[in-house]
């Protein structure tokens, strides 16, 4: 069984109303050990939404510019181990399938994709690249492999919820760089 959720699944940040609802019992009982069909459609999905990654971190990471000496200070307070490799994108043409199936619908403001980080133009806030940071940091924590499979088990547990990745971005960002825009979920 196929569960709701976009075609390709990235980390992401975005602006809109409304607080998130609580996450229940059962779904962090879910969270904690996904139901099969959900480990299954992971399996399936992780190939192509790692190559998408992939495409979309080897622009930033060629294009991209590195961190301020700010951003390095606030990439260190967030527990980013090698602040020195992030690289960021200001990209008004959303480069590959990832930004026409996310960035395209005007509500993602930054992805991060391991070291890469590309951010739509006029997104480019203390806040969000904060929590970028703190993406940037999970993945060096968890692997990128992990770290994308743990992103769409959360989303396919939790469609229309904010996911328990976005929640500790957005607590650690807020921390260090102080409370910014509102976030999708």
């Amino acid at each position: 069984m196929k569960y709701p959720v976009p075609a390709v699944l990235a980390l992401l940040t975005a602006c809109t109303a409304g607080a998130p609802p609580d996450i229940t019992a059962a779904e962090r009982e879910a969270l904690a050990d996904p139901p099969p069909a959900i480990r299954a459609e992971v399996a399936e999905r992780l190939p192509e939404t790692l190559a998408m990654l992939d495409r979309a971190e080897a622009a930033a990471l060629t294009a991209g510019r590195p961190l301020t000496a700010a951003e390095t200070a606030t990439a260190r307070a967030l527990g980013v181990a090698h602040p020195e490799r992030v690289r960021i994108l200001t990209e008004a043409r959303r480069p590959g399938e990832i930004f026409a199936a996310l960035l395209g619908r005007g509500m993602v403001g930054g992805l991060t994709t391991g070291y890469g980080i590309t951010v739509k133009p006029g997104f480019d806030a203390d806040w969000l690249i904060a929590h970028e940071l703190v993406h940037v940091q999970q993945f060096e924590a968890a692997g990128r492999a992990e770290m994308v499979r743990r992103y769409l088990t959360e989303t396919l547990i939790l469609p229309g919820n904010l996911i328990p990745i976005e929640r500790e971005a957005i607590e650690r960002a807020e921390a260090v760089a102080g409370p910014g825009g509102r976030y999708a979920y």
